[in-house]
């Protein structure tokens, strides 16, 4: 029996730039159809969060409130603002970024029941959401603020279980209610975060504040013996 071998015809010059032409329109079309879901799966922001008691993370605010009594009046007194410093640790903007604090517990494990979970506010904007957050440019987040407790009643941070004298941490989230959720006394707590945006899921943080409920004016006193922050690991 004899066989028939057909040689095959080597790829020619024009059969070689024709695939090429066709590989890259097809490519062309990937990249006009989908190329915005492919580079955001491959390039993502990295956001972090930090939490220290230290400058400019932490400052002393003058702040004013019209007193809350029948005749009102102007009322002014300072407070310190303690923030949450967030990164973007990559080179791909972060967009819409939003840090959302879901849950607050006692020292012993107890879940504060009367925290409702909400956003936090962007320092010196008042808003939940921020636009874009760049590579390496720490952006401050309001955490807590703590104010002077000899005007708690003129300023409504008060708490009837809370000593006379004592200050009151005071939760900077997007909304308040009656049931004072936002509001807590001095002690050990643990409050769960998470940061969030649109091209970057929600990555959990959790942070340790332990507060005596002093209040001084001067810096070093307050941040070194009345209040501390801890991150802990998840």
């Amino acid at each position: 029996m004899t066989c028939c071998f057909q040689q095959m015809t080597p790829p020619t010059l024009e059969w070689i730039t024709s695939l090429s032409t066709l590989a890259a329109v097809v490519l062309a079309l990937v990249l006009a159809l989908w190329g915005e879901s492919v580079k955001r799966w491959f390039y993502k922001p990295d956001l972090v969060l930090e939490a220290s008691v230290r400058r400019p993370d932490a400052e002393r605010v003058g702040r004013q409130v019209v007193s809350q009594t029948v005749v009102p009046f102007v009322v002014q007194f300072e407070a310190w603002f303690f923030r949450l410093a967030i990164s973007n640790l990559s080179k791909t903007p972060a967009r819409e970024v939003q840090v959302y604090l879901k849950r607050v517990e006692k020292a012993d494990g107890t879940v504060v029941a009367k925290f409702t979970s909400m956003n936090l506010l962007w320092a010196n904007k008042g808003v939940t959401t921020r636009p874009v957050l760049l590579k390496d440019i720490p952006v401050l987040c309001d955490f807590i603020h703590v104010s002077d407790p000899t005007y708690r009643p003129q300023h409504g941070e008060d708490l009837s279980d809370v000593p006379a004298g004592k200050a009151i941490m005071c939760l900077d989230v997007e909304a308040t209610n009656t049931a004072k959720g936002h509001l807590l006394g001095p002690g050990a707590y643990l409050f769960h975060l998470y940061v969030a945006a649109e091209n970057f899921p929600a990555r959990h943080f959790t942070v340790e504040v332990r507060y005596n409920g002093t209040w001084h004016a001067n810096q070093d006193q307050m941040f070194d013996q009345e209040i501390g922050f801890r991150m802990k690991k998840v």
